[in-house]
């Protein structure tokens, strides 16, 4: 059974599109989504060029609004910034169904290159340990220990 998880960033433009996409191309346990609490226009230069770098294509994603998310089932909320974690809808954080977690990578909007691949470097080592650990079996209580235990 594939589980549904969605990252939340401000813009998803960077931290949120970097996880949906390494996440899509490393495991096939899971359906990833990424939205963002005040999403902007396009995804990033910046962002497209270093996953294209490592063979990931998201040229045609957008960003994509929080609230589009509503009525889709949900079983993991990843938030990866301090302000999409303080903005999150109440109705999506406060969902008992849904197993949340904080992963907090920096901000590198703005910033060089190779920011940005570093913080593509942190996000792919960050998933890739979660995954050597996830199971499709865990129960919906082991898979929030989990979850918990890779908040950053």
């Amino acid at each position: 059974m594939k589980r549904s998880i969605l990252f939340l960033c401000t813009a998803n433009s960077i931290r949120s599109q970097i996880a949906q996409a390494l996440l899509q191309t490393l495991s096939q346990d899971f359906i990833a989504y990424s939205a963002g609490t005040m999403p902007i226009s396009t995804v990033d230069k910046h962002t497209i060029r270093i996953l294209r770098e490592i063979g990931i294509d998201i040229s045609s994603c957008r960003p994509l609004d929080i609230e589009q998310f509503r009525h889709i089932h949900l079983d993991i909320l990843i938030t990866m910034s301090g302000t999409a974690y303080r903005d999150c809808p109440a109705w999506l954080y406060e969902n008992p169904s849904i197993i949340c977690g904080h992963w907090g990578f920096t901000d590198v909007s703005g910033q060089s290159l190779s920011q940005f691949r570093k913080l593509r470097n942190q996000i792919e080592a960050h998933l890739r340990a979660f995954l050597a650990e996830y199971r499709p079996e865990l129960t919906r209580d082991e898979l929030a220990n989990l979850v918990r235990r890779f908040t950053r």
